[in-house]
């Protein structure tokens, strides 16, 4: 499975330090984080001055040409910057033509394995399944993945299924646990994800034992030995 960031340009810095596969962005990360300051172009050469990997920026328009003019015109900044384009009509249109082109594009807003279907034809190079919204929706989205998932081993080069719209560590654990192949997310999510309950109570009870090690500087240690005296 591969991690990827997205976020504000410091979310970007702090998942690229940790070495995500890339970043993947959308409107509202967009409005968020650059508040109306920033033209698309401005933002593209912003994510990349601080990233390292393939770039996803999402692109819209009104029709299949406006949207081809928009990835293509992105791509001409970079070789890492793709394109993430809505599943519809005109968005499965445009990815067809983009990817005979090279330009790798991600179908987003994706909630069924139809659409999963259509985004294979086209020869999207991925997915971006949402799993919060669905849920949120009443849609079993493990459910649906793994359907896909299923439907895609018959494929020599299925989409990636990125899964994206993750609140929790407990979205991130059953969407891994559906079988995508990738995830992004902001980095407070991905820091959250470094940790456990059971890695804390573990590293207070191995600062004791480190304490009673000569010549080991512990006092970093110092609140978790306090709270492993306290649990005894």
């Amino acid at each position: 499975m591969k991690i990827y960031g997205a976020g504000s340009l410091e979310d970007i810095r702090k998942c690229t330090e940790l070495g995500v596969a890339g970043i993947l962005t959308n409107p509202q990360g967009f409005d968020v984080y650059y508040k109306g300051e920033m033209t698309l172009v401005e933002i593209t050469k912003a994510i990349l001055d601080n990233s390292t990997g393939p770039v996803f920026i999402q692109v819209h328009g009104p029709d299949r040409d406006a949207i081809v003019a928009r990835a293509r015109e992105l791509h001409k900044m970079s070789d890492r910057v793709n394109a993430k384009i809505i599943a519809d009509q005109k968005g499965f249109e445009a990815i067809r033509i983009l990817q005979q082109e090279g330009l790798d594009c991600i179908a987003t807003c994706l909630f069924s394995i139809s659409q999963a279907a259509i985004a294979a034809m086209v020869g999207a190079y991925g997915i971006c399944p949402f799993h919060s919204r669905a849920k949120d929706a009443g849609i079993d989205m493990c459910t649906v993945i793994k359907d896909i998932k299923n439907s895609y081993q018959c494929l020599p080069k299925p989409p990636v299924i990125f899964a994206v719209s993750l609140k929790s560590v407990s979205d991130v654990n059953e969407v891994l646990a559906a079988g995508v192949d990738a995830i992004a997310l902001r980095y407070p999510l991905l820091q959250e994800m470094m940790g456990h309950v059971l890695t804390e109570k573990a590293e207070a009870l191995f600062a004791k034992n480190w304490a009673n090690v000569k010549g080991e500087d512990v006092s970093y240690l110092a609140d978790s030995i306090k709270l492993q005296d306290l649990a005894e």
